[in-house]
C-alpha cells in the first residue's frame, strides 16, 4: 500500500521500502528538487537539469575550468575564499562583492517566544547571525532581465 507526502501543493507516494528518516528525508528533497534556470550560470550548469542544489565539487570544477588551474590549485582557492568570507563577517566586518551582493553580521534581540511542544512561554537569548543581501546585478540576473 501507498502512503503519500503532503508537500506545499505536491502530493508524493512513497515507496514501500522506507526504513527510517533519513531515507524519508532524502527521498522528499530528490522529489522536491525541480529544474530552474538559475541552475545556469555563465554556460556551466549541473550534470543534469533538476538534479538538486549545486555544492563544493560544482564550484572548483567551474574554478578549474574558468581559470585553467588543477584541481587542487581550485580548491585552494575555492577553501581561501570561503574561510576569508566567514572569518571577515565573524569579525564584524562587511564584505561586498560587486555586482554580487553583500556579506555581514546581524544582532538580533532577545525575544520572547513559545515552546512548539509544550506551548510554554520561553524567552529567546539575543544571537548574532551571517546576512547576506544580493547586488542589484545578481538580482536582475535571477529575474532574467
Amino acid at each position: 500500500h501507498l502512503f503519500s507526502v503532503r508537500q506545499p501543493r505536491t502530493r508524493l507516494p512513497l515507496p514501500r521500502t522506507f526504513h527510517g528518516k533519513k531515507m524519508f528525508s532524502a527521498f522528499v528533497r530528490r522529489a522536491s528538487a525541480s529544474p530552474s534556470p538559475a541552475s545556469w550560470v555563465r554556460g556551466f550548469a549541473s550534470s543534469a537539469p533538476g538534479a538538486g542544489a549545486l555544492g563544493k565539487a560544482w564550484a572548483i570544477e567551474l574554478i578549474k575550468d574558468a581559470a585553467g588551474v588543477t584541481n587542487k590549485q581550485a580548491e585552494a582557492s575555492y577553501k581561501a575564499l570561503l574561510e576569508g568570507v566567514a572569518s571577515s563577517v565573524a569579525k564584524g566586518e562587511r564584505v561586498t562583492f560587486q555586482g554580487f551582493g553583500t556579506f555581514e553580521k546581524t544582532s538580533r534581540a532577545a525575544r520572547a517566544g513559545v515552546n512548539p511542544q509544550t506551548g510554554a512561554a520561553i524567552q529567546i537569548p539575543a544571537t548574532q547571525a551571517p546576512k547576506f543581501k544580493a547586488g542589484a546585478a545578481f538580482k536582475q540576473l535571477v529575474k532574467g532581465k
